[in-house]
């Protein structure tokens, strides 16, 4: 495939929108943006949508980040459907933990963007308090007409996922300087299914961290959570399996705990023993051991191993 060119795509009635076309393998272009989609916005009739997504008005696009290594936070959307017990998000934004799987979807944010963009220097986080790859965008597209605003002003994008719906984007993100970032706290699909109930399991996410390493961009994996139920055999092996993929470099982060986080997570699950097995664990400090035995790991198969905060 050949480097994009971008255009121009006039819509009948009001609207000019930018996008970008690659040659296809046929010969003929093909135009990298969801057409139904913007000539349902100019018709006025219902966006496409997942179940459990409503529509909500963008403020602000690039707020500034307080997370380290990042100038901006964007998210394409409030809330997330992965639904991962131990989410960090709905506290840090004060939505109750109930609500987060009904998912807000910021549909102008590209064109909020592309006002703001302008002349800005540094560096996106992409999804800091939601996950930009989630059901919805497979949908709405929202996180991919982002990039392809980003991509003609060269700011970097850090991005960070759970979903292997990434590599839809894949030829994108070749256009962008920055990282891809894919969470894998295990790779055992019983916890992933535990802990992760809404989040492809971690075979796709170490296919997408293969590919892109294979494609030459600079991937990472967050592990993180460090989960304290974890044994050693369970982290070798996940260590392992990330060496595997090709990528240079993981994250690591342990395990924060917010108030009423595992009361959260006991009445989600119908029951205490999760929470429990949480609590104890974390309260125990059974992640130390853990993450000095990851860091060890890393380090006898030539892995870079850096703290997330």
């Amino acid at each position: 495939m050949c480097r994009p060119v971008w255009t121009s795509l006039y819509l009948p009635g009001r609207i000019t929108v930018r996008c970008c076309r690659t040659l296809s393998t046929n010969g003929g272009w093909t135009i990298m943006s969801n057409l139904d989609l913007f000539l349902a916005m100019e018709e006025g009739r219902p966006l496409p949508r997942a179940p459990n997504v409503s529509e909500v008005r963008t403020k602000v696009a690039l707020p500034p980040s307080r997370l380290p290594g990042l100038d901006y936070a964007l998210n394409p959307y409030v809330g997330c459907q992965h639904d991962c017990l131990y989410c960090y998000a709905p506290y840090v934004t004060k939505r109750p933990r109930s609500e987060w799987t009904n998912v807000l979807a910021r549909t102008d944010l590209p064109l909020v963007l592309s006002r703001e963009i302008k002349g800005k220097k540094g560096v996106i986080g992409l999804g800091t308090v939601t996950d930009p790859y989630q059901e919805a965008e497979r949908h709405l597209l929202i996180t991919r007409r982002c990039l392809m605003e980003i991509i003609p002003h060269g700011l970097k994008v850090s991005v960070l996922t759970k979903s292997d719906l990434i590599l839809r984007d894949l030829e994108l993100y070749r256009e962008l300087p920055g990282e891809v970032g894919l969470t894998v706290t295990s790779i055992s699909d019983a916890l992933s299914r535990e802990f992760e109930p809404g989040a492809p399991l971690p075979a796709k996410r170490l296919d997408a961290l293969r590919q892109f390493s294979d494609a030459g961009i600079n991937a990472y994996a967050l592990v993180g959570p460090l989960l304290p139920v974890l044994e050693e055999k369970d982290a070798a092996e996940l260590v392992d399996a990330l060496v595997d993929t090709g990528i240079k470099w993981i994250m690591l982060d342990r395990f924060r705990s917010r108030p009423g986080m595992f009361h959260d997570i006991r009445s989600r699950c119908g029951g205490e023993i999760i929470g429990d097995r949480l609590e104890s664990a974390h309260l125990r400090k059974d992640y130390k051991g853990l993450e000095a035995f990851i860091r060890k790991r890393c380090s006898e198969t030539g892995l870079r191993c850096v703290d997330a905060f």
